[in-house]
């Protein structure tokens, strides 16, 4: 969900609380497509191939996120709603790891005013458990989300605010806290890129999951180019599937 926010000054962290006066188009770009590869490899061992189909009809978008394996077999796949800028549902899965997850958001019917948050998540054919229903905060976040929302807060990270935002954790059933920051200036192939460091709030998680990367254009209209950190497919160790950091570069063609 894209959110505006009010700075509190240089350095300050930032909340999101008010709704943004012109929702993201979730329709745009169409296709976006990247390569996932294994991380310090220097771009040379392909573990994943990312696509992301979006299709409008009407005022609801539908997206389509696949992970491929390198011989075309899906490994991962998220299918997201979004109706008038806003998500109203999110499913996960993970076809290798034998996953499931959801994402419902629907209106409180005790209180008009407000949005639950239902989230489910299972393995296999396990759909016994009805999930764990919240209060939405307008800050919530998934996958999908994440790009826009730092666009839509760029003004505030360049002057090196950090903005606060809940983020969806399937496995968990809940939402944990997260902040956005500026972490680096540079040039790749000659064109100014910015680093956009997302890290956890909550200390127990921060031990567990390392920081995330985003590297985005500085200009307008600032295309992500690479992302580097947790992503969707889990890779298999031994009998178990295990949590995937990996960088994934993106291409805008």
């Amino acid at each position: 969900m894209i959110l505006c926010l009010t700075s509190t000054g240089k350095g300050a962290d930032i909340t999101t609380n008010a709704a943004a006066a012109e929702p993201f188009d979730y329709a745009q770009p169409a296709l976006l497509t990247g390569i996932v590869y294994e991380a310090g490899s220097g771009h040379k061992k392909v573990l994943f191939k990312f696509q992301r189909v979006a299709t409008r009809s009407g005022s609801t978008v539908h997206v389509e996120r696949k992970f491929l394996l390198p011989d075309g077999a899906a490994a991962a796949t998220e299918n997201i709603v979004y109706e008038s800028g806003q998500m109203v549902s999110c499913e996960m899965k993970e076809l290798q790891a034998d996953l499931w997850g959801s994402i419902l958001i629907k209106g409180d019917s005790h209180k008009p005013a407000r949005q639950k948050i239902i989230i489910s998540h299972g393995r296999g054919g396990d759909t016994k458990k009805p999930g764990t229903s919240d209060d939405l905060s307008r800050d919530t976040l998934i996958d999908d989300t994440i790009y826009p929302f730092i666009v839509a807060h760029w003004d505030d990270l360049m002057r090196d605010g950090s903005v606060k935002f809940r983020f969806v954790s399937l496995e968990w059933e809940k939402t944990f806290g997260f902040k956005l920051s500026k972490s680096d200036e540079s040039f790749r192939d000659r064109t100014q890129v910015v680093t956009i460091k997302m890290e956890s709030t909550n200390l127990l998680v921060a031990r567990f999951m390392n920081p995330v990367y985003f590297t985005l254009e500085k200009n307008d209209p600032h295309r992500i180019v690479e992302y580097l950190g947790r992503t969707t497919p889990r890779v298999k160790n031994g009998k178990s599937w295990k949590y995937l950091d990996a960088d994934t570069v993106f291409d805008w063609k």
